[in-house]
């Protein structure tokens, strides 16, 4: 090995394993973060776009314009902070990131104008991918061998802290006052730094690549592990289904009952939380992940030919597809959620988590981007064709992934990276 100040390979892989055998102190404690990270959420979701309309003085399609700029820099914040992340340790940029989101949701306040609106949310999106970013290597370390597992676990909670919060949400929007606004924003404020100090109770994460590692960009060069990404992100498009497609879908192209969104919602709900950890079951290893989640994608195509069918139907027999597509659904995301788990994890050389959790979320940001427009005008545009149209392409993706993870598995992404090592050492 070259003269380097990178700590040799044997010092570094103590530490993962060190941190891989930690007790289960630490996943409590991120455990709680989840919950009341997802609860100040779901307070603000749920609420945060009256806030902007009745109290901030901004309208519906200047909101709706805000939020979609700052996802797009959002976008850009993933790859720098993952390097940043592996360089020096995933914890304090973690926590730093859950500085800046608690400073600019209470800077949501002092919102008066769309320009104002447009930079705080920003901010507040741009931290936000970093602290996801920032994270990921941290439920790596602490996971270990089960870091599939844990992050099932930690999806369950993110179901049920988020429901609170909409409950919560329910009660300020009866309520319909600035001051109740007021409290709701300063209230998911609060979580940010409440969570601030949960994260600080967690082990210190030494990074695991030196800071003097000159070259990056090694995720970016992966062209098997850009591939899986790409598809991956394709098989996200399906997150923007249920609580974007569905409603308009309902009361635009159904006789179903309009109140019926908040139950597919809920059975959605309930269904994570009470499954999304038995869906891990015989997901070991990127291989049957990638196959798990071609399986998923016939789910999902099965669940949007049963939405499409409603079209034209009576009231009780739409609401019975409504409800089997969902049921159908969430299966089928239950079961592609662990598979991501997995891949995303599992793809990545150890001590560049960060870099590649950066890039893998890339996929997801782009989804999230860009589902709502294409659900738009491929489902609620074209109908029954645009549904089925949208199954195909998942099952497309669905089934290039295995191949794709096939390529990308014949590369070694255990501790010792071999291409990962070279590029690090120049």
């Amino acid at each position: 090995m070259p003269n380097s100040p990178e700590p040799p390979s044997r010092a570094w892989h103590a530490r993962l394993l060190e941190s891989v055998e930690m007790q289960t102190g630490p996943r409590r404690v991120l455990a709680v973060s989840t919950l009341v990270n997802t609860a100040g959420n779901g307070l603000f979701v749920t609420a945060g776009a009256l806030y902007f309309t009745r109290v901030a003085g901004l309208s519906a399609v200047e909101v709706g314009a805000g939020l979609t700029i700052a996802g797009f820099v959002a976008l850009t914040a993933g790859i720098p902070v993952g390097r940043m992340a592996d360089r020096w340790g995933p914890r304090r940029l973690w926590a730093w990131s859950l500085v800046v989101e608690a400073l600019a949701m209470a800077a949501f306040l002092l919102v008066d104008s769309l320009p104002l609106f447009v930079l705080v949310a920003c901010v507040s999106q741009f931290a936000g991918a970093a602290s996801q970013t920032a994270r990921m290597p941290v439920f790596r370390r602490i996971g270990g061998a089960g870091a599939t597992r844990l992050r099932a676990v930690l999806r369950s909670l993110v179901n049920i802290g988020s429901s609170a919060g909409a409950l919560a949400a329910g009660a300020v929007i009866t309520v319909d006052t600035r001051a109740a606004y007021t409290v709701l924003i300063l209230a998911n404020a609060a979580t940010f730094a409440v969570n601030v100090l949960l994260v600080m109770m967690l082990p210190k994460l030494e990074p695991l690549r030196a800071k003097s590692a000159a070259k990056s960009g090694v995720a970016l060069r992966d062209r098997p592990f850009l591939a899986v990404t790409v598809l991956c992100g394709v098989l996200s498009l399906q997150g923007p289904v249920l609580t974007f497609a569905i409603p308009l879908w309902i009361v635009q192209h159904t006789e179903a009952p309009r109140t019926l969104v908040a139950v597919l919602v809920t059975i959605n709900t309930v269904m994570v939380a009470l499954l999304q950890l038995p869906a891990t079951k015989g997901i070991d290893g990127v291989l049957l992940a990638g196959r798990a989640a071609r399986v998923a994608s016939f789910g999902l195509l099965a669940a949007f030919v049963l939405y499409g069918l409603t079209s034209g139907l009576g009231a009780v027999a739409a609401t019975a597809l409504l409800v089997a597509g969902t049921i159908v659904m969430t299966l089928a995301e239950l079961r592609y959620a662990a598979a991501e788990f997995e891949l995303s994890f599992g793809l990545a050389p150890e001590r560049l988590q960060g870099e590649y959790s950066g890039v893998f979320g890339l996929g997801q940001g782009l989804a999230a981007a860009a589902g709502p427009y294409l659900l738009a005008v491929l489902v609620l545009g074209a109908g029954i064709p645009g549904w089925i149209a949208l199954g195909a392409l998942m099952v497309a993706a669905g089934l290039l992934l295995p191949p794709a993870v096939a390529w990308a598995g014949r590369v070694s992404r255990t501790a010792g990276h071999e291409s990962a090592e070279q590029e690090l050492q120049g």
